[in-house]
């Protein structure tokens, strides 16, 4: 007796190759994306954190990087900035426990030395933006170092038996500690800009 096998279908065997997290325009952010923030400590594990959460500000702060090369890119400025991708892949190397330990690592992961290029090109041009365009526009005057030094020293120490420092004396770090807040603040007016210029989808990890 003939036995046609026409009529039998076989279920392939499906094997995943790489998942996507997230896309950031037309850019995904794959899961070995991730394995790489991790292994760089692109941030740091908060106490008590659990896996779980640590990897989900992994993902939120990869998106973000990409967000903001991705803007970068479209404005045109990654050629006009003075980047530094060596010193930045280097950063990261030391972070990831030296180049033994980091490159040891990748390929479990499937990554090469090329995604840590591409990675470091990110950290290295949104660093460039940062410190070239936006940090020039941050100014502080001595009277919003008069009223941190009111607000963060005198009145803080007014409570205890501790005397409060002289104005002079601390003038330099309140300076500092101004131009940092006023920095963050201006770096993420321009996250808030530069999300209205890329469609984001985050997948549910």
């Amino acid at each position: 007796m003939a036995v046609s096998h026409f009529g039998a279908s076989i279920e392939p065997e499906w094997e995943t190759v790489e998942e996507v997290l997230a896309v950031v325009g037309s850019t995904p952010i794959l899961l070995s994306d991730v394995e790489l923030a991790t292994l760089v400590r692109l941030v740091d594990v908060e106490p008590f954190e659990t896996t779980d959460s640590y990897r989900s500000r992994l993902l939120d702060a990869r998106i973000r990087l990409e967000i903001e090369f991705r803007d970068i890119e479209d404005s045109g400025l990654l050629l006009r900035l003075e980047l530094d991708p060596q010193r930045a892949r280097q950063t990261l190397i030391d972070r990831g426990g030296g180049e033994t330990a980091l490159f040891g690592a990748f390929e479990e992961y499937g990554l090469q030395a090329a995604d840590l290029d591409e990675f470091a090109l990110r950290v290295a041009a949104v660093d460039g933006y940062v410190q070239q365009r936006l940090r020039p526009r941050i100014s502080v005057n001595m009277d919003e170092i008069e009223a941190a030094y009111q607000q963060l020293l005198v009145d803080e120490i007014a409570a205890s038996d501790e005397s409060v420092p002289p104005l002079a004396t601390v003038r330099e770090q309140l300076y500092q500690l101004l131009v940092e807040r006023k920095l963050n603040d201006e770096i993420e007016r321009w996250l808030a800009r530069a999300l209205e210029r890329q469609e984001v989808l985050r997948f549910n990890r």
